[in-house]
């Protein structure tokens, strides 16, 4: 029969036709991967384990330049954040000067309004 009755998966684990299928699978792949492998198996992981050192080494590398970085951007924030409070502390302190010039004036004008109501009635 052409069309069979779908099988689920735990069948084929039992059907002989899919295990020999299997077996001469695994069998030619390991075979032809062996007689076309351009080096033993002892080269292959050194230069597997050599790669991968040289990676490792070039993510550490960007890691300490990206700390670097972020520790000059922190210092560069700390500095703009430090200059800004400067100058608002500056323009409060301006302000604030203003004001009490502005109170010590009114405060003479005041001052000088009573002097010459006194002065105005001591002379009536």
């Amino acid at each position: 029969m052409l069309f069979e009755k779908r099988k689920y998966p735990q069948d084929y684990l039992t059907d002989p036709a899919y295990r020999s299928g299997l077996l001469t699978g695994l069998v030619a792949g390991l075979v032809a991967g062996l007689l076309l492998a351009p080096r033993s198996g002892k080269k292959l992981r050194k230069q597997i384990a050599g790669a991968l050192s040289d990676q490792t080494k070039n993510v550490q590398d960007q890691w300490d330049k990206t700390k670097v970085q972020a520790g000059q951007t922190i210092d560069n924030i700390k500095t703009n954040v430090s200059q800004l409070a400067d100058k608002a502390q500056d323009e409060f302190d301006g302000y604030a000067n203003k004001a009490d010039n502005k109170a010590d004036q009114l405060a003479d004008n005041a001052k000088s309004g009573v002097d010459k109501l006194r002065d105005t009635f001591k002379a009536s």
